[in-house]
């Protein structure tokens, strides 16, 4: 039998990474009350603002520079995620792209056991947009800005899993780190918080989420690993917000009210 993810140790392993970190200011500051995630959409305000971020590029090691062992490694990877198109994995690589929040509530659905949505976990539903904002653009901010790294489809010529118009976006978007697998990442921790049962299959999906940015072109795999690190210390910031404990919370609550209508 496959070892049990012990949460109590996870969340105390994480915050010991995050209090040894080194803060650092943002250059970049949303609207005061009311902000835009990096799809323009309209959002209240989120958890945290960019400056009050951990900076990304202070703790994340660099990228691999052309010529070296590990870049050859992103290359391979690539080709091997663009020789998987039109497959089902590129389909799932496909659809894991779209970061609307109902569609990443569905995603999350099947291994949380229930549907999350704006009816039956109104909380939980607005936490996915707040956390879409605060940990695959805030949290990402600096180092994305700062190496503004090509990304693979734009290196090989290439088209992505994602429609061209949002391509054009994306060249001018650093690739390092992957902002979805941060998001998919924290996702995944925080609700393998709320629901610790489903833990081991919310961990996986979250794992396949970021995969699924190499296999669509947008990410090397060091951006993904990267990003799988951003998610983690955004995943330990929250911690220590009481807006998200209350919101956390609440969450739960609805969760165990969903679970209990199941059995019934």
């Amino acid at each position: 039998m496959a070892e049990k993810i012990n949460i109590r140790k996870l969340t105390i392993f994480i915050s010991t990474l995050y209090c040894s970190l080194i803060f650092s200011s943002s250059l970049f500051a949303f609207q005061k009350g009311s902000t835009e995630d990096f799809l323009g959409h309209e959002v209240g305000v989120t958890y945290h603002t960019a400056d009050q971020a951990v900076s990304s590029k202070e703790y994340l090691p660099i990228y691999p520079q052309e010529g070296t062992p590990e870049f050859e490694a992103d290359k391979i990877a690539y080709l091997h995620g663009y020789n998987l198109k039109d497959t089902d994995r590129w389909k799932q690589a496909t659809k894991d792209a779209d970061l609307h929040t109902a569609n990443v509530a569905e995603i999350f659905s099947e291994p949380l056991g229930i549907t999350i949505s704006a009816e039956t976990t109104p909380t939980l539903y607005k936490m996915f947009g707040d956390l879409l904002v605060d940990s695959a653009d805030n949290a990402t901010k600096t180092a994305k800005e700062f190496y503004m790294r090509k990304r693979p489809f734009v290196y090989f010529g290439n088209h992505s899993c994602q429609p061209v118009d949002e391509e054009e976006r994306l060249r001018q978007n650093g690739s390092f780190p992957s902002g979805h697998t941060a998001y998919g990442w924290t996702l995944a921790l925080v609700l393998a918080q709320i629901s610790p049962s489903h833990a081991e299959a919310l961990i996986k999906r979250g794992y396949e989420f970021g995969q699924s940015r190499m296999i669509c072109g947008a990410h090397w795999q060091t951006d993904v690993n990267a990003g799988r690190m951003v998610g983690a210390v955004e995943y330990s910031k929250l911690q220590t917000i009481p807006q998200f404990q209350e919101d956390l919370r609440k969450a739960i609550d609805e969760v165990n009210h969903q679970y209990s209508l199941l059995k019934n």
